[in-house]
């Protein structure tokens, strides 16, 4: 595959700051995230989102024995994309107002692939959230300082509710730190690629999930006051003191287990 640059100047084209153009030049990485994929589990079709230029693509297409689908919002990079691989369908739109139920029949499980627009990270994930009983997996890459607060324990400044609302849907396995040069043109920070698998619906998520968002609402306060703001009919003192935890606690201190402890005693 020819250089990116070259490639973009031949379409009359350049990097989209806007979209978060950086694409992937590096061989090593395209064969590692795309080996990634393809062993992480079963699926009935591979879609990929934002294939760019096809870096991730071209290997896929020769790898992967599924059927492949690819989703594209770059009108120019669409129909570059429509003539190199003539026989994949491709989607030209964009895939967060996408309707899955046009694309999903008999209830197939997809894998989906995707160097992220790294602007787009938490919605994407949302996405996916939403649409995980028909998701066997993904692969996303993603700003590295983005991945580790997907990643991060408990205490840690990167912990927060939206390391908790992937754990409450997702496994993550982090796959490795991807180098700006990886890229063109070089983003001016590193990549992270992590692999996320579907869990099983969460029993208290409906309930769960509210409380982890207004315990987090403001990180210099106590999290009885957070909650408080929100659920005023609980004493949310009383509460942590049964759980043993201080009732001056920050949600950060808080692992995924305490707010399902802490849920089941307000019940």
């Amino acid at each position: 595959m020819a250089h990116p640059r070259e490639i973009l100047k031949e379409l009359g084209a350049s990097p989209l700051k806007s979209l978060s153009q950086n694409f992937l030049t590096s061989p090593h990485w395209a064969t590692l995230l795309v080996d990634s994929f393809l062993s992480a589990g079963d699926f009935d079709e591979a879609w990929e989102i934002g294939p760019g230029l096809g870096a991730l693509t071209e290997i896929l297409v020769q790898k992967c024995k599924k059927p492949i689908r690819l989703f594209e919002f770059d009108k120019k990079l669409s129909e570059y994309l429509k003539n190199r691989f003539l026989h994949i369908p491709l989607y030209s739109g964009d895939f967060l107002e996408l309707d899955w139920s046009g694309f999903i029949e008999a209830n197939p499980k997809i894998a989906i692939l995707s160097n992220l627009p790294y602007h787009l990270s938490s919605p994407f994930l949302f996405k996916m959230a939403e649409h995980k009983a028909h998701v066997s997996h993904f692969l996303f890459t993603f700003q590295k300082e983005f991945a580790e607060r997907l990643t991060a324990h408990p205490g840690s400044k990167d912990y927060g509710a939206l390391t908790l609302l992937m754990e409450i849907h997702f496994n993550l396995r982090n796959l490795g730190t991807i180098p700006p040069g990886a890229f063109y043109p070089a983003p001016s920070v590193a990549s992270q690629a992590i692999l996320f698998t579907p869990k099983p619906p969460h029993p208290e998520a409906s309930r769960l999930i509210p409380i982890i968002k207004a315990a987090f609402a403001h990180r210099r306060k106590k999290m009885s006051s957070n909650l408080k703001e929100v659920f005023p009919e609980t004493n949310w003192e009383k509460a942590l003191n049964q759980l043993g935890l201080d009732p001056l606690v920050r949600a950060e201190k808080l692992s995924l287990t305490d707010f399902v402890n802490l849920l089941n005693i307000i019940k």
